[in-house]
């Protein structure tokens, strides 16, 4: 995980995000803004650089002093995955530590959290204590979801009590609109081209097998799927040894190809 730098990023086309005067020329140049985040999640090459931008609008959009984003993984919980500088880092990872705070998974049935000031709020009796010390006062939550899956919490950080507007909420809500169609492009690509990896790696170990063994493709993938469910390793490993050493170890060699078929 690395800190954002406002400063590497250029000027952004729409500067009026917080306008909340309701003119038409003001609603253009919201609309403006949020096209153009689209477009710059769209050609994030990975979920780092989706993560980064995702936040330098996020200090634009709501005027938030810093942000942070954590992701849902399975198995692990949450993950703080990117932040804009040390207090924001520190704010999520009490989150974490604690267990307890706007973005913890109980408060995720609300897909907006706001605090007004972390100082006098008793929800969550240890994280808001120690936030307010950083000089964190307010603090906007929203969620990170698809009709699918839930993916995680952007968290905004104010340094004065009352910091956030209704305007401030609405563009939060737009822009985790936005960011939750990008992370969640982002993760299905990357899932495909590890199953697409994993699948050449696979079919090159059948192609070992089946030149040291004189076996036939599914006789080669019967080999490698047994040892795998015998020793509990993932189909992918045992793929990835096999073609890195060109061995098994020797008390998992393949029977002769007579008791394959």
């Amino acid at each position: 995980m690395s800190l954002t730098r406002t400063e590497d990023h250029q000027p952004l086309v729409a500067d009026s995000y917080r306008d909340s005067s309701g003119t038409p020329e003001a609603d253009v140049m919201v609309a403006a803004g949020f096209a153009q985040l689209a477009v710059e999640l769209y050609d994030a090459a990975d979920m780092a650089e989706t993560v980064d931008r995702v936040l330098q609008y996020a200090l634009r959009a709501t005027g938030c002093d810093c942000a942070g984003v954590v992701m849902a993984h399975r198995g692990t919980g949450l993950q703080t995955v990117g932040v804009t500088d040390r207090r924001g880092q520190q704010a999520d990872r009490l989150q974490l530590q604690y267990g307890e705070g706007p973005c913890v998974p109980v408060n995720w049935e609300h897909h907006t959290v706001l605090v007004c000031d972390t100082a006098v709020d008793g929800r969550w009796p240890r994280w808001s204590p120690e936030v307010a010390e950083l000089g964190l006062r307010s603090v906007l939550t929203v969620w990170l979801f698809t009709t699918r899956s839930t993916l995680g919490a952007l968290n905004l950080y104010g340094i004065h009590p009352g910091q956030f507007s209704a305007v401030d909420e609405t563009n939060a809500r737009l822009l985790a609109r936005h960011a939750s169609v990008a992370v969640a492009t982002v993760r299905e690509a990357s899932t495909l081209a590890q199953a697409v990896a994993a699948r050449t790696l696979i079919g090159q170990a059948q192609g070992l097998l089946m030149e040291r063994f004189a076996i036939d493709a599914d006789q080669a993938f019967a080999v490698l799927r047994r040892y795998s469910q015998d020793n509990n390793v993932k189909l992918r490993i045992v793929a990835d040894e096999l073609v890195s050493t060109r061995r098994l170890p020797p008390e998992h060699q393949p029977v002769p190809p007579t008791d394959l078929r």
